[in-house]
């Protein structure tokens, strides 16, 4: 039946191609413009529907929770205040956040009631305390999905559960949040022993090596505490001053305290107050603060501008305590997170060396590799800081790589790494994946990419990175590099052939547009590069990587252009009527293909080969 499929999706596909091809020569206007939308609209979920038959679809599953024990885990959270949290309670809370993310998640390390003592201390009924509680549940997800190529913005976004009463969060998630002192997830850290429904000896470890004041000490987590508390609830006047606004609710008011006396804990060395609310401790403005909240119980219409004028005084008085305050160093802080996280991860295991550690030496006959140490140098920069083990490759990028080199022609390295996966495991904020130095000023050029990002921009299709794949000869390759190489056809995909047409497109639109005129180095180089990709795309359309280092016949053609005047055959006009020509007798060949290429590659290689780099353990 999938075969069948397949087959069907490809006649629909061609059948669609022909009509957008011919689409173009339809008449101007907005019906016409709507139907060629429609078009691209069809290709794009027949190119989907085409890709999950053939397997190749993403293995990237975003977090989520199953629906059926969310009611009775949002009943089970209305119904407690930490303090009122018995073992049988927290049996249950157990077991409905197990149902809820049961095969969704590696691990699930802690889960956490965070509450307003503030807003507690003014209701009378435990329903009403519990009103407005939160979930935080911290989950550990599994190792593909935590190592795969996906893009990190999209990672991050499915590394996340919002409800508003639930919260659940991978651990990358959390601890990024943590160390940037956001005031729930420092609270769940922090929080009093009642308030923690679930815990794991992971979790446990955490409030163990985690300093309280050194969390709370930090110059993002006062600031937050100290702006957000006003900010929520206040507005500014005409002449700059503070009032409340209007929308402010009693809940919003008694957070914005909470955060202050958050703030003000810390400067008492206690920890955030997270359970129970006593006026002992308090200064004075806050203790009439929390009575005036109090009587607002019995007067919920009473005037409330009293106690945003206590709000704002406390407010101030805190701003001058931060005026002499020492900051904690937050890269203390990241270090513990960091290193608690790779515990975490590793789940005991020890690191061991990735295929990637070893740097071909069996056929230099030492210890190392004089021919990469000395391309490194030449490269110089920051790259200079990489180990041997880390470079996967080293290749002359542009006419170089082609060989249609010039005594004119930049010398341009690409350069792929990988980082240490210690670091990819203890990371608490993104990774630099990308350095590059280019420009009219720099002797040597380059451009060096982490090999997540390198997977990316190869499921992509990017030309430059699958040109890198498709040639095997290159400057220095490393063992894992050869395994990519040798898998290069798995990356001979429609979407490869997408790309490639783009960057043919682009180059015409410049010349047609005459962007470029007067610039003959800049033309030329276009015209080079529409010629160089319609032979590769050639290649690819009868299923094999094509060869990047042209030769024979098309390499004569576009070393003429490159060098000879533009006159004659070459001319311009001539040289641009023959790659328009070119350009639209390929596309029409695609179109009338009866069969294709696969739509992209293969996701779970790309992951299983990304795996390999960071370590034994993962693969």
């Amino acid at each position: 039946m999938e075969e069948e499929g397949k087959q069907h999706a490809t006649a629909s596909l061609q059948a669609l191609e022909r009509l957008n091809l011919n689409s173009r020569n339809l008449p101007s206007s907005e019906s016409n413009s709507q139907l060629k939308d429609k078009v691209h609209t069809a290709l794009d979920h027949l190119r989907e529907i085409k890709a999950r038959l053939e397997g190749c679809g993403d293995d990237f599953v975003p977090l989520s929770v199953a629906e059926k024990p969310l009611v009775a885990l949002k009943q089970l959270l209305l119904m407690h205040i930490p303090a009122s949290i018995t073992d049988t309670a927290r049996s249950q809370f157990s077991q409905l956040i197990q149902q809820a993310l049961s095969g969704r998640c590696k691990k699930v390390l802690a889960a956490v009631v965070l509450t307003c003592p503030w807003y507690e201390a003014t209701q009378k009924e435990r329903g009403e305390q519990a009103k407005h509680n939160t979930l935080l549940v911290i989950v550990v997800s599994e190792d593909r999905q935590f190592f795969c190529p996906a893009n990190p913005q999209v990672k991050e976004q499915g590394g996340a559960v919002d409800l508003g009463w639930l919260s659940v969060l991978e651990l990358f998630h959390f601890a990024h949040l943590l160390v940037k002192g956001r005031t729930k997830h420092v609270e769940a850290a922090l929080c009093d022993s009642q308030a923690v429904v679930y815990s794991t000896e992971e979790w446990q470890r955490l409030r163990e090596v985690l300093s309280a004041s050194s969390v709370t000490g930090m110059r993002c987590f006062l600031e937050a505490c100290v702006n957000q508390a006003v900010s929520g609830v206040g507005k500014k006047r005409k002449n700059g001053d503070m009032k409340l606004a209007g929308t402010a609710t009693i809940a919003d008011m008694c957070g914005s305290f909470r955060l202050l006396h958050h703030a003000h804990n810390h400067h008492l060395g206690l920890p955030p107050v997270s359970n129970g609310l006593t006026p002992s401790g308090l200064p004075d403005v806050a203790s009439q603060a929390l009575g005036k909240l109090r009587a607002l119980y019995k007067e919920p219409d009473a005037a409330k501008e009293d106690i945003f004028q206590c709000l704002m005084k406390w407010h101030q008085q805190l701003k001058e305590k931060m005026k002499t305050c020492v900051f904690v160093d937050q890269k203390g802080v990241t270090e513990v997170v960091g290193g608690w996280m790779m515990e975490v991860r590793l789940q005991g295991r020890v690191l061991l060396p990735s295929a990637a550690s070893v740097v071909a030496t069996e056929q230099e006959g030492g210890d190392s590799n004089p021919r990469l140490k000395q391309l490194m140098a030449e490269i110089g920069g920051p790259l200079g800081r990489l180990a041997p083990e880390q470079v996967l490759l080293v290749a002359r990028a542009g006419s170089w790589m082609y060989g249609l080199s010039t005594p004119d022609s930049d010398v341009d390295y690409v350069v792929i790494f990988r980082e240490r996966t210690e670091t990819i495991l203890s990371a608490c904020s993104r990774v630099s994946e990308c350095v590059e130095s280019r420009g009219p000023s720099r002797h040597v050029e380059y451009g060096a990419y982490e090999a997540r990002l390198l997977c990316d921009m190869l499921l992509k299709g990017s030309v430059v990175i699958l040109e890198l794949v498709y040639l095997g000869e290159h400057e220095y390759v490393s063992p894992v590099w050869e395994h990519l190489h040798k898998h290069r056809g798995r990356f001979v995909t429609e979407v490869a052939v997408q790309q490639y047409l783009g960057l043919i497109k682009n180059n015409l639109h410049s010349l047609h547009s005459h962007r470029h005129c007067g610039n003959t180095a800049r033309e030329r180089k276009l015209f080079y590069q529409i010629f160089h990709k319609i032979d590769s795309v050639r290649h690819m359309m009868t299923g094999v990587a094509p060869p990047v280092r042209v030769t024979g016949p098309v390499r004569d053609f576009i070393m003429d252009v490159r060098t000879k005047p533009l006159e004659g055959d070459l001319s311009r006009e001539s040289l641009l009527e023959k790659a328009s020509a070119d350009f639209e007798d390929l596309r029409r060949q695609l179109a009338d293909r009866e069969s294709r290429l696969p739509e992209r590659p293969d996701f779970r290689f790309v992951t299983d080969w990304l795996l390999s780099v960071r370590g034994d353990n993962f693969s």
